[in-house]
């Protein structure tokens, strides 16, 4: 394939693939649009003439060279959350001399709950098995050198954490549970920190600790830069607020552990486009670190990148498979697929709708009968579905009911009113949709409109409830920099990148697929504790 601006496949894999074909124009991939073309510095010209045009954070800024601090350190961590602490600490523990890079004036985590395999219950079989699953859930594009560094490390690493953290006073609330995969039970032990203020109390008192044992934290102090020598990664370059720039090198490696870049809506379009309209629930994790990393020679996973998309309290985490309806009042797909991280697939469409203006348009209701707890335990065993969000149990107390379909429907468009969603309900509209499912359940003919399957169809019959539901906000992307099974990041030719390391949402390809699976219950935040205790150690016995 030929085009004006002489991009080559590399060109385009460097900065995540078919996103970046996507981003030219489908055009372009006719060979009839001009393609982009990283600038070096700025907004360069093209060997034709042609203006650079792309995404402002593919173009290479001029590099920095001149610094009003340098230090020297073994280990340099970019990023002070839940990886970048784990990282400092493991090094640490190695006999490494660290320093690290922190955008905020704080250590800065995110999450309530971390998951780890209990080894001592977990049999070869079984941890081979959640490895294969967990592929399964990311259609298949997950590197299983990575998720396998998570499954053998995580006991260790969640159980450091949970015993620093309780040091300042930050107990956590365990919680064990299981899993089937392929057939095979899995045992999993979890730190769960929802009554205590989640991660960020135990982050606090981490922080402290790792600094206390020699680790150098550059508050305020973004990394803007990576220094690259002779083809190898030999640092990072960080700004302070007053504009100084700080080099710190780095012995033996690099390790970025900034994050994701959910607060930067160009990145976010880019990579994850099916992510437009949702909330973005945090605007400091902004991709800096990761842009930085690009410019080095790194290369971001393959778009769409994992999101982690949220929004239902777990009061109203209802996760069975009853009749949704729209925010028309309408049924909208088939049910089976309940659990609130996938929902957004099916209601993406509705932000289009308002222009991407209102994320509540995501927004909808579940209607449910009052012996649902009959149905739960007639279809648990055959079902990913869920009534609970780690040790928390829905509520009804917290649900609509309605003694009559009208009473119902008056009352969710009571509820939708108070909350601010975008809707357009009508009691006709709601009482037609639920008349209409109950009819097909009566008919014993299956699920003529969507399909679903027949052990679900139940009449739904008043009274009954109505549940608030839908993902609206993004609070993370699981998705990051291309690495290896030693988290070491990959050039464009898929070779690793000599003193470059990435841990946590700044790396992957961990999950790969579009939507971050929560059928293991904390998984994101086990694996960012464990990527970073894991690599730490690594890096520093380079």
């Amino acid at each position: 394939m030929t085009n004006g601006m002489n991009v080559s496949r590399r060109d385009l894999f460097k900065f995540g693939g078919l996103a970046a074909i996507t981003a030219a124009g489908a055009g372009a991939l006719a060979g009839c649009a001009p393609q982009q073309k990283m600038a070096s510095t700025g907004a360069a010209a093209a060997e034709d003439g042609s203006t650079y045009v792309g995404p402002s954070f593919l173009q290479k800024p001029a590099e920095i060279t001149e610094f009003d601090e340098e230090h020297t350190y073994d280990v340099v961590v970019v990023g002070a959350g839940e990886s970048g602490l784990s990282a400092m600490h493991a090094a640490l523990e190695a006999g490494a001399t660290v320093g690290a890079l922190q955008s905020l004036s704080i250590v800065q985590t995110a999450g309530n709950m971390g998951a780890s395999i209990d080894l001592t219950k977990t049999n070869e079989a079984g941890i081979k098995a959640v490895l294969s699953f967990i592929n399964y859930k990311s259609d298949y594009r997950a590197n299983l050198g990575q998720v396998e560094t998570w499954a053998r490390n995580s006991q260790e690493a969640l159980a450091w954490w949970a015993e620093a953290a309780a040091k300042g006073g930050s107990e956590s609330k365990p919680y064990d549970y299981t899993v089937n995969c392929n057939g095979h039970e899995v045992f999993f032990h979890a730190n769960t920190y929802f009554h205590d203020e989640g991660h960020q109390k135990g982050a606090l008192v981490i922080g402290d600790a790792v600094q206390a044992e020699g680790a150098e934290i550059f508050f305020e102090t973004p990394c803007v830069q990576l220094l690259v020598e002779d083809g190898r990664v030999a640092g990072a370059i960080g700004e302070t607020k007053d504009g100084a720039h700080v080099l710190l090198r780095a012995n033996k490696g690099v390790i970025m552990a900034a994050g994701d870049y959910v607060g930067d809506s160009e990145m976010l379009y880019y990579y994850t486009p099916d992510a437009k309209g949702l909330h973005q629930a945090v605007d400091f994790r902004n991709g800096t670190g990761l842009k930085a990393a690009m410019w080095a020679g790194a290369q971001m996973c393959p778009a769409s990148h994992t999101k982690m998309v949220h929004g239902e309290g777990p009061k109203v985490r209802f996760e069975m498979p009853y009749l949704f309806l729209d925010r028309h009042g309408k049924r909208f797909m088939d049910e089976g697929c309940c659990r609130m991280g996938y929902l957004n697939e099916f209601t993406n469409k509705y932000l289009a709708e308002v222009d991407f203006a209102e994320s509540t348009a995501a927004k909808f209701f579940s209607i449910v009968p009052t012996n649902w707890e009959e149905h739960y335990d007639a279809w648990k065993d055959f079902s990913d579905i869920s009534i609970h969000n780690a040790y928390r149990n829905v509520d009804p107390e917290a649900w609509i009911k309605g003694d009559t379909l009208e009473e119902l429907a008056e009352g969710m468009i009571a509820y939708a009113d108070e909350e601010g969603w975008a809707h357009d309900y009508t009691v006709e509209a709601i009482v037609e949709s639920i008349n209409r499912y109950n009819e097909l359940v009566a008919a014993g003919n299956g699920d003529e409109d969507f399909g679903k399957r027949d052990e679900y169809m139940v009449p739904i019959e008043a009274p009954c409830y109505a549940v608030p539901r839908g993902a609206n906000n993004i609070d993370a992307l699981v998705d990051g920099l291309w690495c290896d099974g030693n988290f070491q990041c990959l050039d464009v030719d898929m070779k690793p990148i000599e003193g470059l390391f990435a841990v946590g949402n700044a790396s992957g390809p961990f999950f790969g697929n579009s939507n971050y699976p929560m059928d293991i219950e904390g998984l994101s935040v086990g694996r960012a504790i464990t990527t970073g205790f894991a690599t730490g150690r690594y890096v520093a016995g380079l």
